[in-house]
């Protein structure tokens, strides 16, 4: 508890968004993975 690797693992989950542009065909896709990255950041912030 209390990990400031939390701050680090939003900027990991923050480079990949170029690869969200070649999911520009396939909008469901983009949620998706935006769903996964918050879900990911909140439990990053949990822990």
């Amino acid at each position: 508890m209390g990990r400031h690797s939390g701050t680090r693992t939003g900027n990991r989950y923050d480079e990949p968004m170029v690869l969200y542009d070649v999911s520009e065909k396939t909008p469901g896709a983009l949620l998706v993975a935006r769903l996964h990255v918050d879900l990911c950041r909140l439990a990053s912030a949990i822990c």
